[in-house]
């Protein structure tokens, strides 16, 4: 059924007072792709849609001193063709090319797809691994969530029925810090089977040795992880053949996969092992490139 009201607010105030109001009755658009499927498939059936699209406020991308603020309804488009985040965040702008068809780069943002939580989405597992967080708006208080702690279980996030999502905050990479995203689907504008987001810095005297690593998974759980398990075994080691090959296995354990028609469970645990490894070894190559800590 479709929602029997639209509402368009003109201030953020006003979309907060009517999150307030309609509570779970009141669904927030976004870019509004999603949300359009579940309606049509009559899984939700809300009473009214808030449109954010006039709210200004929540669209841009600023620089701060310590990183980066985005603003829910900026476009996966603004994503990947801004100077700003190449620079800042080149993995948010890698995972933003992997995005769907132009089409849905166009319309959908980053907001929705966080909010969203579809398993398989591009943007969740390199947010995590670049350390987000988001800020999140009632009428009554301000909260900053980790993104670790924003995914809740399976299309659920810690967005509460009177909050709205009002930025992701991107902290500044480590310097020499190189940055991957791979992502394995059935086609390019497919969601991922698996998705592999790796940060990596290495030590200033050996590309080679991880002195931070972090790694970001999608697709292969209810919700975007970190394999934090993984990133443990291998922070401090030199990244030789074996201890590669041991994060990915430990990143694959770490994994909760389901089996549905595109791909099995123990599939995708595979793929996390090879695209953990094929992340790992690109991301060294990277800092080879750049001249940090070359051997």
């Amino acid at each position: 059924m479709i929602a029997r009201k639209l509402i368009r607010p003109d201030s953020m105030a006003e979309a907060l007072r009517q999150r307030e109001q309609y509570g779970k009755d009141g669904i927030p658009v976004a870019g509004g792709q999603s949300l359009l499927v579940l309606l049509r498939n009559k899984l939700i059936d809300p009473k009214v849609l808030i449109d954010l699209e006039p709210l200004g406020e929540l669209r841009g991308i600023q620089r701060q001193t310590d990183g980066m603020s985005v603003g829910p309804m900026t476009t996966i488009y603004h994503l990947l063709s801004s100077p700003e985040v190449r620079a800042a965040a080149p993995l948010l702008s890698q995972a933003a090319s992997k995005v769907g068809s132009t089409a849905i780069r166009n319309l959908g943002t980053i907001g929705g797809n966080l909010c969203h939580n579809e398993p398989g989405a591009d943007l969740p597992p390199a947010l995590l691994a670049l350390d987000a967080v988001v800020e999140l708006r009632s009428r009554k208080a301000t909260r900053k969530v980790p993104l670790r702690e924003f995914f809740r279980g399976y299309f659920e996030t810690a967005v509460a029925p009177d909050e709205l999502l009002y930025a992701v905050e991107i902290p500044t990479l480590p310097g020499g810090a190189s940055t991957v995203y791979l992502k394995h689907a059935i086609s390019a504008e497919d969601l991922a089977i698996a998705g592999v987001a790796v940060v990596l810095v290495p030590d200033e005297q050996h590309s080679r040795k991880a002195r931070e690593i972090r790694i970001g998974l999608g697709g292969v759980a209810s919700v975007p992880l970190r394999a934090s398990k993984a990133e443990s075994a291998v922070c401090g080691a030199v990244l030789d053949d074996a201890a590669i090959q041991e994060a990915g296995e430990i990143a694959a354990s770490e994994a909760d996969p389901m089996t549905d028609p595109h791909a099995s469970a123990e599939y995708r645990r595979k793929m996390v092992k090879v695209l953990v490894r094929r992340a790992i070894l690109a991301a060294i190559e990277q800092s080879e490139r750049n001249g940090h800590g070359k051997v």
